[in-house]
């Protein structure tokens, strides 16, 4: 008598056996990830795609109402996407629902301000504040020309290490207070001597600071000892606003961008410091006096920077130079 065949039962028990370890093997299953190692995944997600992560499981549902990250980015949102319909009230359902007790980031970007939004934004940095934020990034829409004028709270944060903002106005009068602030970043911006010099007494361990188009500004006086770095950034849409660069304490300064020539360019003056510059702008010129005296100019630069020991010059300044 033939032998009963077992091939069908064999290959049951071993495909169900082998289930598992297809599915999952020797690697970890999402659910079961730490809560910090989470967290971690979500600090390189916009806002928007860290609440997506919701549906990966039960447990998830509500991890990413404690992240300590919050990226917001309007241009990346799409009208038929239903996380989108309106950006404040996503802004808004969002930090209703955060509950966790420290924001480290809080990015609002490609956001398209109008007047309006004034009272929204400010209880928005004030969330972010009183969260103890340490990186703030807030760049707006440059259409139309329209300023936000920075609230009188974010002059006084003791926790703020990183802070980025454009198309917004300083007020005058205000003091400032910034403790642990190290980089500063102003873009498209009113920006007077008298608050600089405000911001560089208020900002005891800055290092880094960096200006693109910003108006008001005829000379660039650092005499903090704790700023190293600064970046200058011109625009083919902006003229030189820049009389006179003053930093004896300077390590590090970089010029790039276009530059619409003008009949006073700016110097440096006291550079005594400075052990790198990076000269990788370019400057638009049409008549033919404009661009001798831009050549002058850019000679009494790199001989101003000769005793500098590191210095990267453009493509635009070598071929101003060969001329």
């Amino acid at each position: 008598m033939a032998a009963p065949w077992t091939g069908g039962a064999a290959h049951r028990k071993s495909s169900s056996g082998d289930r598992p370890n297809r599915a999952g093997g020797n690697r970890p299953r999402l659910p079961l990830l730490p809560d910090d190692v989470i967290h971690h995944i979500f600090s390189f997600l916009p806002i928007k795609d860290a609440v997506r992560t919701s549906v990966l499981s039960k447990r998830w549902r509500s991890t990413w109402t404690t992240t300590t990250n919050l990226v917001f980015d309007g241009f990346r949102l799409r009208f038929r996407d239903p996380l989108s319909l309106y950006f404040p009230y996503l802004v808004d359902s969002v930090l209703r629902q955060c509950t966790s007790p420290t924001v480290k980031k809080f990015h609002l970007t490609n956001f398209k301000y109008r007047r309006r939004y004034a009272p929204k934004l400010n209880l928005w940095l004030q969330f972010a504040l009183g969260r103890r934020v340490e990186d703030l990034r807030l760049r707006l829409s440059d259409e139309p020309w329209i300023e936000y004028k920075l609230p009188s709270f974010l002059y006084c944060s003791s926790w703020l290490v990183r802070l980025e903002v454009n198309w917004c106005r300083f007020w005058s009068n205000e003091t400032i207070r910034w403790p642990c602030l190290k980089f500063l970043s102003i873009e498209d911006g009113a920006l007077g001597e008298d608050m600089l010099g405000r911001i560089f007494r208020g900002s005891p361990v800055l290092e880094s600071l960096k200006l693109r188009r910003c108006y008001r500004v005829r000379n660039i006086i650092i005499d903090s000892t704790s700023v190293k770095d600064l970046v200058l950034i011109g625009s083919k849409k902006s003229h030189s606003y820049v009389d006179k660069i003053w930093a004896p304490h300077l390590l590090s300064l970089t010029l790039s961008g276009l530059w619409t020539w003008c009949t006073h360019m700016f110097r440096l003056d006291h550079i005594s410091s400075l052990v790198e510059a990076k000269l990788a702008f370019s400057t638009r010129t049409s008549l033919f006096d404009d661009k001798r005296e831009c050549c002058d100019w850019l000679k009494e630069l790199i001989e101003k920077l000769c005793g500098v020991p590191t210095i990267t010059i453009g493509v635009w300044c070598l071929k101003v130079q060969a001329q």
